[in-house]
């Protein structure tokens, strides 16, 4: 299975790697004048994303069960215990960019939802925005990452302590030099129940935040236009897919993977290695999500469909569409009105 594994993530990598070449090109050159602002966004969003799939499916990580353990596959195979500090420090830190990111277009389509308070005055200042930026990112960034740089012990001293509590795990140890882990104390298990609790609650609060922002657009409906109105709900309505997908294909799997090891089920590594090879089809879900809810990225994709099916002379049929607003406007396709 993990031949299965490996080989997956190969061919994952490189499907994605074209996947998000193509998008930062259809993003950056295709997006309509009223996402001018927005298209950097999504593109931060798409990097961080990216980068998180690419390290994920470079390392190759094989949970072991019912420790808090695991060992890499991919690049780090051949490096010893002591470089567990950088094969979890790397993850810790691109998960809280890929949920930054998130966070900032969430707060940028709520910025633009209510241009007239006083809120947007202050946004509207790129000095006071950036600093506020910096400062968040880092702050979350100490806040995941010291725990771990701290409290994980020197891997000589864990093989040494695992191998004498669990025999079992002497071939492990010898097969794969890059095994890295934790024991099971009880500061561990708290620390797990947290980081579950609070992935639980970031999607809690991700339903929230999506139902405020339709009660703050409603209410300034009167002061923007219909084209700007529909265009705002549309952009909203597409961002929270692709959250409510984030969190299907990431957090979902995570969150169950670390309840089960909490429970200590005998099949997580199973599981854990499925969870994780989830990850893989998230480029790709996004890719579905911007290209089928945007309209300016939904014609492109078409013509680019329509260009390939030319090539291998097949007919093309070209509808032919009556705008009902502005033309650059972002909408729904005519069979979700």
């Amino acid at each position: 299975m993990a031949a299965i594994y490996s080989v997956y993530w190969d061919i994952s990598l490189v499907f994605t790697t074209c996947l998000f070449c193509f998008m930062l090109h259809m993003i950056i050159t295709k997006s309509s004048t009223e996402m001018s602002g927005y298209k950097w966004y999504l593109v931060h969003q798409l990097t961080w994303s990216y980068l998180f799939d690419v390290y994920v499916g470079l390392w190759k990580v094989i949970p072991l069960w019912p420790f808090y353990m695991g060992y890499s596959s991919g690049i780090f195979a051949n490096f010893n215990g002591n470089s567990a500090t950088i094969q979890l420090i790397l993850p810790a830190v691109l998960s809280v960019g890929m949920g930054f990111s998130i966070y900032l277009s969430v707060l940028y389509r709520y910025v633009q939802a209510s241009p007239f308070s006083q809120f947007y005055k202050y946004y509207n200042v790129t000095a006071i925005r950036a600093v506020f930026y910096v400062v968040i990112f880092f702050g979350i960034e100490a806040i995941i990452c010291i725990p771990i740089v701290f409290t994980l012990p020197q891997q000589t001293d864990f093989n040494t302590a695992m191998t004498s509590k669990c025999p079992v795990l002497i071939p492990i140890f010898a097969m794969h030099s890059s095994v890295f882990g934790y024991e099971t104390t009880d500061t561990v298990v708290q620390y797990v129940v947290l980081i579950v609790f609070v992935l639980v609650m970031l999607s809690v609060s991700i339903v929230f935040l999506y139902l405020n922002f339709i009660r703050i657009l409603r209410k300034n409906k009167q002061h923007l236009s219909i084209g700007t109105y529909n265009m705002q709900l549309m952009l909203f309505r597409t961002l929270f897919i692709q959250i409510a997908i984030f969190g299907a294909l990431l957090i979902l799997p995570i969150t169950m993977a670390f309840i089960l090891t909490l429970f200590g089920m005998k099949w997580m590594p199973k599981f854990g290695l499925i969870a994780i090879s989830i990850l893989g089809t998230h480029a790709f879900v996004d890719f579905c999500v911007l290209s089928y809810f945007i309209r300016s990225y939904r014609e492109y994709v078409k013509g680019c469909y329509n260009k390939i099916r030319q090539k291998f002379g097949l007919k093309v049929t070209v509808a032919i569409v009556t705008p009902l607003g502005p033309s650059t406007v972002s909408e729904l396709p005519s069979r979700l009105h």
